[in-house]
């Protein structure tokens, strides 16, 4: 790759990063790489990473991870690594896969199970919400069970128990009575309350007036916030302090603590501020 277009991929990154006030062990402890591959990454010498494959997604996860539009350093990318063809080519068609051991498609026996299932609800019909009327269910299953063998690739006499099976099942379904032919209806899911404030928490308020990277760890080392918030957002969080807290582009930041402002200014070094809140 030519060292410009690299070194301008790298400066990208490089820049993004500290606009965030974050550190290649940030980076580097969120993304699981070393600091080497990163520095390389950010002074574009990408001929010591393992390859062209690895460098698209070395390049693209870290895009990602910064909140930056990966589709133009993408687009970098490929007039000096252009996608193989083989990167393009599509999955096998289901069709294809076939069951280990004898080589028969295992999808061959859903029919059966389907039709099994329908006869095992059947059997409940004194538990059963709904009721359906007669001769309605089985030439819904008829058509199920047909459909599905209809779709399959004809493999001689591989079929043949197939079919043996799900003809007797189609007509004990098609012979039962109306109030043994059931549906079974879902019922709804409770929603589980709101969970209660335990004591001794505190609350920390952020505002961004511009996009900011903030991280906050409560006392247990729990990450209450770790990302970017945009211009014009704000984002609340209760836990127990003390809270330690680490905030990029600080100057247009406001905090509070259990409704109380905390002033910055003294706390800022750079763009980024390092506080705790006890």
């Amino acid at each position: 790759m030519t060292s410009s277009v690299a070194q301008q991929i790298g400066q990208q990154l490089r820049d993004a990063r500290i606009a965030r006030g974050l550190s290649l062990h940030d980076v580097a402890d969120r993304l699981k790489l070393s600091l080497r591959q990163l520095e390389w990454m950010e002074t574009g010498d990408f001929a010591r990473l393992p390859g062209a494959t690895f460098v698209r997604g070395f390049v693209r996860n870290y895009a990602r991870f910064l909140e930056l539009d990966s589709a133009p350093l993408m687009a970098l990318l490929e007039q000096e690594y252009p996608t193989s063809p083989a990167d393009r080519a599509p999955p096998p068609q289901a069709a294809e896969v076939r069951a280990a051991g004898g080589g028969k498609p295992w999808w061959l026996l859903v029919p059966v199970l389907l039709v099994a299932a329908v006869v095992a609800w059947q059997m409940q019909g004194s538990r059963s919400e709904a009721v359906a009327p007669q001769g309605e269910l089985a030439p819904m299953l008829h058509q199920a069970s047909s459909d599905a063998l209809a779709s399959a690739p004809q493999s001689g006499p591989a079929s043949a128990p197939v079919v043996a099976a799900v003809a007797p099942l189609a007509s004990a379904v098609a012979s039962a009575s109306p109030a043994s032919a059931v549906l079974a209806v879902p019922k709804p899911v409770k929603q589980a309350s709101a969970p209660v404030a335990l004591a001794g928490q505190k609350t920390v308020r952020v505002q961004a007036s511009a996009d900011s990277w903030v991280s906050v760890v409560d006392a247990s080392g729990k990450k209450l916030v770790y990302g970017l918030i945009s211009a014009g957002q704000s984002q609340e969080v209760r836990g127990v302090p003390p809270f330690k807290l680490k905030i990029g582009n600080a100057a247009q930041v406001a905090l509070s603590y259990d409704g109380a402002v905390i002033d910055l200014k003294d706390k800022t070094r750079g763009a980024t501020a390092k506080l705790e809140l006890n």
